[in-house]
């Protein structure tokens, strides 16, 4: 089993001496631990800067709890049964509760809607996922789940307590399956107050080290569980996928780099299996029974032509114009093998793994790709790796516009 590594994300709106210290983000130091099983066994906390943890992920799970306080957990009653749907939908139905444009937060929902039928939702300011997110998308390093710290304790059906997680100063509260808060530790009566409404509700307190608070005062059904070293430990222990909220979603999905290279080289597989099977229809058509499927095939085997080749949009005898092409892809006096352009584009998203591919098209002996990222050091990171004619292809930036919701790419590849 892979070896996770989890990272306690600091709190930027209070900033700490560490981090008031640091000179950037990778300065920051944090509380890390490294486990070997799931759920772990053992959890020895340590605090190091980001950027000396950072040299430890590689081949990594790579889990991030996020502060509580950062991330406000409500639920949105929505007409949609599919998330897709719902998460397009969930902003504007939340939106008279913030005195934020709704613009500038993020918005994750859960996998399915709760049983009232609504869909809990964890919300936090974009601005924050970017900045959690820049150490490591500069090292090309993908987390495999940001959660709310709420979320990552732990939550039994069976009993209905409330689990608190006690800490010097702060204390983190899990109200239900997908709810709870963060507060200051003189505010946890008022907090409790708010959200219990008129029953007070049994508690289940996890108290690490440095908490000087005598809970019994707290005049409700307590159970104290103290040990433990750190917070980090209560949510490394008890983080379930099941019962939390990912908050890598949207436009902070990040996807893996080697999902990101099989996108690049989808379309000309497709062609190739396209070619291929026209090839066998070709040579045993007369042999073919199923001719619904064959018409399929031939409209499917269409539409990837059109797709890689847009200028030639009338097809006559597709087999023919695919062999036409195919065999000018494999390269000429005139032109650069495709698959020699894709296979050079592949080493420059290893160079540059936290872009994305959202469209191709190779046209007059030019590889013309749409791209997304986090941020503009990605495109950095690819023109390095063309300059000066190295990697295989010659790149050029036709655009590369930056917004709240990331960088939109498109790049020209020629043969170098």
């Amino acid at each position: 089993m892979r070896e996770t590594l989890h990272i306690r994300l600091p709190d930027f709106n209070q900033a700490s001496p560490d981090q008031a210290s640091a000179a950037g983000p990778e300065d920051v130091v944090v509380a890390y631990a490294i486990t070997s099983t799931e759920p772990p066994v053992s959890v020895l906390v340590r605090r190091a800067a980001l950027a000396e943890v950072l040299e430890q992920a590689s081949g990594k799970i790579i889990r991030l709890y996020a502060p509580a306080q950062d991330v406000r957990l409500l639920s949105a009653a929505v007409p949609a049964k599919q998330a897709s749907k719902a998460a397009l939908a969930v902003p504007y139905a939340l939106e008279d509760q913030f005195a934020e444009d709704v613009e500038t937060l993020h918005f994750a929902i859960a996998s399915a809607p709760d049983g009232r039928g609504e869909w809990p939702v964890a919300v936090v300011a974009a601005q924050h996922m970017r900045d959690w997110l820049s150490p490591f998308s500069a090292r090309g390093l993908v987390p495999d789940a940001l959660i709310p710290e709420t979320l990552a304790l732990p939550w039994r059906h069976e009993d209905g307590r409330w689990t608190v997680l006690a800490e010097p100063g702060h204390l983190t509260v899990r109200t239900g399956p997908t709810a709870g808060f963060g507060c200051l530790e003189e505010d946890l009566e008022l907090f409790l107050g708010l959200a219990e409404g008129e029953t007070k509700q049994a508690l289940r307190i996890l108290i690490t080290q440095g908490v000087n608070v005598d809970f019994t005062k707290l005049e409700r059904d307590v159970e104290l569980l103290p040990g433990l070293s750190h917070p980090l430990e209560a949510l490394a222990r008890h983080y379930r996928a099941a019962q939390s909220i990912n908050l890598l979603q949207g436009p902070f999905a990040l996807r893996k780099a080697l999902a990101r290279e099989w996108q690049a080289w989808k379309v000309p597989a497709a062609l190739l299996a396209g070619v291929f099977s026209l090839a066998v229809i070709g040579n045993g058509l007369s042999a073919l029974t199923l001719k619904s499927q064959v018409a399929r095939q031939q409209a499917a085997n269409e539409a990837r032509f059109r797709a890689l080749f847009p200028s030639e949009q009338r097809i006559v005898n597709l087999r023919v114009q695919a062999e036409q092409q195919f065999a000018a892809l494999q390269g000429g006096a005139r032109g650069a093998s495709v698959l020699a352009l894709m296979d050079a584009f592949a080493g420059g998203l290893r160079a540059a793994p936290t872009l994305q591919v959202d469209g191709m098209q190779y046209r007059e002996g030019a590889l013309f790709l749409s791209l997304s990222g986090s941020d503009l050091s990605a495109l950095d990171q690819l023109k390095s790796h063309f300059s000066g004619g190295h990697g295989g292809a010659k790149l050029e930036v036709q655009s590369a516009n930056s917004g709240e919701n990331g960088v939109q790419i498109r790049i020209r590849l020629t043969p170098a």
